[in-house]
């Protein structure tokens, strides 16, 4: 059954531009809890953030594969900027990485990073580049609303510890600018709906039950998991009322819908808002 509903939808005029930041994270000690001083939402984020690196690379890959379907112009401007900024994205969470990675946690990063790759190649064996984009679209809506409960909730960015805070701003800056390209595409190669919601249910499975399970790998290493009251506490503010996750729910659920198009919500304004919040790129590339 080849179910093809596909929303057309004008975007908002935002330029596609990948910049490289070389952030330092200057003053971040290796035993902080960067993120409101909750190992909960510290290590959420930090297990995120090891999936980015070879994660990206499969989704750069994915768009690649089939951009060759689209003749537009701007449309392959945006796909190249698309390409650009989520390489510059697995430099800099690669070094953010390493430096989670150092010493204390190196068996932990190690076995995700494993795991990671493991699920990728799969993916890249058993699946068409036709799934393989479809699952890149599902993945990138759950990104582009990450991005944008941080960038609408000051009160979290403030909670951030100043030296991680930026890189966290600029990723969720250009998830939001780039968030209709993956999907864009799949509409062109395919659009079938309910392949696109049976990608996008599994890889939200397999990114809950890979984020669970290498978080509390990391909780039992900071013997957190004998915290019970700490731990309460950070799954409050992860999953509770207003919740950094449970916040996301409703428009998580917005993907399900057969017209759902990413520029629906159009939360634009924000990317110039935090942009002048941010240190200068040390490189900036036109795509």
């Amino acid at each position: 059954m080849n179910l093809k509903l596909v929303k057309k939808k004008k975007h908002p005029s935002v330029p596609i531009i990948p910049r490289r930041m070389g952030f330092s994270f200057d003053g971040i000690q290796h035993d902080d809890y960067w993120f409101d001083n909750d190992p909960v939402l510290t290590h959420l984020l930090n297990i995120l953030s090891l999936t980015f690196p070879d994660g990206e690379r499969f989704f750069v890959d994915s768009v690649r594969a089939l951009r060759d379907k689209v003749e537009d112009k701007d449309r392959q401007k945006d796909i190249s900027g698309f390409i650009g900024q989520e390489a510059m994205h697995s430099l800099e969470h690669q070094a953010f990485n390493d430096l989670i990675a150092d010493g204390k946690y190196d068996d932990i990063v190690a076995h995700a990073l494993a795991v990671t790759n493991k699920l990728l190649a799969g993916a890249r064996k058993y699946m068409s580049k036709r799934q393989q984009l479809a699952a890149t679209a599902g993945l990138e809506h759950f990104t582009a609303i990450l991005a944008d409960a941080i960038l609408r909730r000051p009160e979290l960015l403030q909670k951030m510890d100043p030296a991680v805070r930026d890189l966290w701003v600029w990723h969720a800056i250009e998830e939001t600018e780039h968030k209709a390209v993956a999907y864009d595409l799949y509409t062109d190669v395919s659009g079938n709906y309910l392949e696109r919601q049976r990608l996008f249910l599994s890889s939200t499975a397999y990114l809950i039950g890979f984020s669970s399970y290498f978080t509390w790998q990391m909780l039992k290493r900071d013997n957190v998991h004998r915290k019970p009251l700490t731990l309460a506490k950070g799954l409050w503010k992860g999953f509770g009322y207003k919740g950094v996750i449970s916040s996301i729910i409703p428009a998580w659920f917005s993907y399900l819908k057969p017209g759902f198009h990413p520029w629906d919500d159009d939360n634009s304004a924000l990317i110039e808002k935090w942009r002048a919040s941010l240190p200068q790129p040390k490189e900036k590339n036109a795509a």
